[in-house]
Order: C-alpha cells, then sequence, then structure tokens
C-alpha cells in the first residue's frame, strides 16, 4: 500500500469512529422525548422535555470516555499505517 492509500485509509477510520462514537452516545444517553413538562394556559403554549438536555456527571464522563477511547483508537491506528518503513520492506 502507498502513502496516499494509507491516507485515505486514516482518514475513512476516523470518519467511521466519529460515526460509531456518535451512535454509541445517542444508545449510551437514550433520552425518551415527548412527555409533556408545563403547559402554560395564558400563552396557550405547550413546553416538549425533548427540548430541555439534563446532563449529570455520569453522562459526561461516558461521553468523554467514548470520545477519548475513539482518539487512542485513531491515533495507534494512524501511527501504525503511517509510520515509516525500511526501504525494501512491504507489510502487504
Amino acid at each position: 500500500m502507498n502513502q496516499a492509500q494509507r491516507l485515505v485509509l486514516v482518514i475513512a477510520l476516523g470518519i467511521a469512529l466519529v460515526i460509531v462514537t456518535v451512535a454509541a452516545n445517542l444508545l449510551v444517553d437514550d433520552p425518551v422525548p415527548g412527555g409533556w413538562v408545563d403547559l402554560t394556559p395564558s400563552v396557550g403554549a405547550t413546553v416538549s422535555d425533548q427540548y430541555f438536555v439534563v446532563v449529570d456527571d455520569d453522562v459526561i464522563v461516558r461521553r468523554a470516555a467514548m470520545w477519548l477511547a475513539g482518539l487512542v483508537v485513531w491515533t495507534g491506528a494512524s501511527l501504525w499505517l503511517l509510520r515509516s518503513r525500511p526501504e525494501g520492506t512491504s507489510a502487504d
């Protein structure tokens, strides 16, 4: 694999890891939108809880851990793919 192919692979891996991390964070948060939390009869408006984001310390730590894990995997794979190889040596 030449250097350009490795670079494309590193970028594709980064994009894939971002998608996986976002999906994992959405599964962990597991919000249940749609419940009505407030009714203001004077203005005739209702407010749904789907627009309120309640973030506690556990959620922040889980999100940070998932992003850190994705970053560590991407960095390790990038360093392995983009490392210098001696002339005549092939990884294939």
